[in-house]
C-alpha cells in the first residue's frame, strides 16, 4: 500500500512545474512531457510512469513470494533434485536460473518501456520497433523459463488448484485459446495491426493507447512462446518437428516488418516529420533503420532459435535411443539367462 502511495504522488510530482525533475545530469520526466532530443541529454532522459513500474515490481515480488510459498509443499514430496534451504534439504520446484531469467525478464521490460528509449520511441520509429522487438521476442522466454504459472498451481495448494485452476485447463476455451496456431496468429496479426491500421500513429499522442500497445504485444508474445518454452501447464505439447515449424513463423513476420519500414521512399507517419528534433537520424532515414533492425535482428534471433530446437531435438532424440539399448541390452541378458 505504501508503494502504492509512492506511486501515485511520483506521478502527480512529474506532471506539474516543467514536467519533470531534474536529478544532477540525469532529467526524470513522464512520457508525455519529453524534451526535444539533443546530444548527449537523449542518453539521460529517463521517461517513467510511477504506476506502471509498481504493476511491474509487484509482479517480481508476488513471483518470490509464491516461490517460497512453495518450498514447504515440495519439502513434503519426494524429487530426487535438492538445494539447501536454511540448512535442509528440500526438492527443487523452480531452479535458480530459472528465478533469474524470470527476474531478468522484468529488469529487461522495465529498462525497455521505462529510460531513453521510451522518452523517445515517438520521436524515433526504431527506438520503438527495439521495444516492439524485445516485448515480443526477447522478455516473454524470459519471464515464461521462470514457470510462473506452475509456481502459482503450486503455492494456491490442492485445495484452491482443484477448485480454480484445473476447471480451467481442463475447459474447452482454454484449449481452443492455447492452440499453437493461435499463437501464431497473434504473432502476426498484432503487429501487422498495430502499423498497417491507425493504432500506431494514434499512440503517438496517447499515453493510455501507448502503455495498452505494450500490453498487447507482450501478451502476444507470452501467447506465441508459451508452447515452445514448455516450463508451463499446457494442453498443447509439440514434438519437435512440430516446433521447429512453429518457430518459422518467426522469420516471415519480422521480414514483412523489415521491409513494410525500410522499402518506401517516403515517411509512412507523417507525425515524425512535425516531431521536433536537433539530434538523431532524419525522419525517412529513421524509418529505414528501423526496418533494417527488424530484418536483421527478427531473422537472426528466429535462426538462432531453430538451432536451439534442433540441438534440443538431436539430444532427445540420443536420450531416446540410450534408454533402447539399455533395454535391449536387458532384454538380452534375461534371455541368456533363461537359456543357462
Amino acid at each position: 500500500m505504501i508503494f502504492l502511495i509512492v506511486a501515485i504522488v511520483a506521478t502527480f510530482l512529474l506532471r506539474i512545474g516543467d514536467g519533470g525533475l531534474p536529478l544532477g545530469a540525469i532529467f526524470i520526466c513522464s512520457w508525455s512531457n519529453v524534451p526535444a532530443p539533443e546530444f548527449p541529454d537523449v542518453f539521460l532522459t529517463f521517461a517513467v510512469e510511477p504506476f506502471p513500474i509498481y504493476l511491474i515490481f509487484s509482479g517480481g515480488i508476488t513471483y518470490l513470494l509464491l516461490l517460497r510459498q512453495t518450498i514447504p509443499y515440495m519439502a513434503k514430496r519426494k524429487n530426487t533434485q535438492f538445494i539447501s534451504s536454511a540448512g535442509t534439504e528440500v526438492p527443487v520446484l523452480v531452479r535458480k536460473r530459472q528465478v533469474v531469467s524470470f527476474l531478468v525478464g522484468l529488469a529487461t521490460i522495465l529498462l525497455t518501456v521505462f529510460g531513453p528509449i521510451a522518452a523517445y520511441d515517438s520521436t524515433f520509429l526504431s527506438l520503438h520497433m527495439v521495444q516492439h522487438f524485445v516485448l515480443i521476442t526477447i522478455a516473454p522466454p524470459l519471464l515464461l523459463f521462470g514457470a510462473p504459472m506452475t509456481v502459482l498451481m503450486v503455492a494456491m495448494g490442492s485445495s484452491k488448484r482443484r477448485r480454480y485452476i484445473l476447471p480451467l485447463l481442463h475447459s474447452s476455451l482454454f484449449r481452443f485459446f492455447t492452440h499453437p496456431l493461435v499463437g501464431i496468429a497473434l504473432f502476426i496479426i498484432v503487429p501487422t495491426f498495430w502499423y498497417v491500421t491507425p493504432a500506431f500513429a494514434s499512440s503517438l499522442t496517447s499515453v493510455p493507447l501507448h502503455f495498452i500497445g505494450y500490453a498487447v504485444f507482450l501478451f502476444a508474445g507470452i501467447h506465441y512462446w508459451w508452447p515452445i518454452i514448455g516450463n508451463n501447464p499446457t494442453r498443447w505439447t509439440l514434438s519437435y518437428p512440430v516446433r521447429l515449424v512453429y518457430v518459422l513463423a518467426l522469420v516471415p513476420i519480422h521480414a514483412f516488418l523489415g521491409l513494410l519500414f525500410h522499402e518506401p521512399d517516403n515517411v509512412i507517419y507523417e507525425q515524425f516529420l512535425f516531431i521536433p528534433r536537433t539530434w538523431g537520424p532524419s525522419p525517412l532515414l529513421d524509418q529505414q533503420i528501423a526496418g533494417a533492425f527488424m530484418f536483421i535482428f527478427g531473422e537472426a534471433v528466429g535462426l538462432i532459435v531453430v538451432m536451439i530446437v534442433a540441438v534440443q531435438w538431436s539430444r532427445y532424440e540420443d536420450r531416446v535411443g540410450k534408454r533402447l539399448n539399455v533395454m535391449l541390452d536387458k532384454n538380452q541378458h534375461i534371455r541368456s539367462l533363461k537359456e543357462n
